[in-house]
């Protein structure tokens, strides 16, 4: 994620897990053919690549999560989304001098 936000490289890195059930996989099948297949996508990480990727089309504030009990993940939403308003606040400060060291 850091070479993709320093443009070193040019593809995103894959952020989705997918899980087979009850089939061998891989092999020569192709995962839509699978009987039963699962693919998870880390709402974190999803946030993450649209963010420096410039492709963050939604609010922070809309991310639909669903968590029974307040823990850690719970905080750590939190400061993705408080991560989210310093990177846009930063974004729209235009540049200025450098400091004096």
């Amino acid at each position: 994620l850091i070479l993709f936000q320093k443009g070193q490289t040019t593809t995103p890195p894959p952020f989705e897990i997918f899980f087979c059930f009850g089939e061998e996989w891989p092999d020569q099948k192709p995962k839509e053919k699978k009987l039963i297949m699962v693919q998870v996508v880390p709402v974190a990480a999803r946030l993450l690549l649209e963010m420096f990727s410039g492709e963050l089309s939604w609010s922070a504030d809309s991310i639909p999560l669903q968590i029974s009990h307040p823990d850690l993940k719970d905080k750590m939403v939190q400061q993705f989304k408080e991560l989210h308003q310093l990177w846009q606040n930063q974004q729209q400060l235009p540049p200025g001098p450098p400091e004096a060291a």
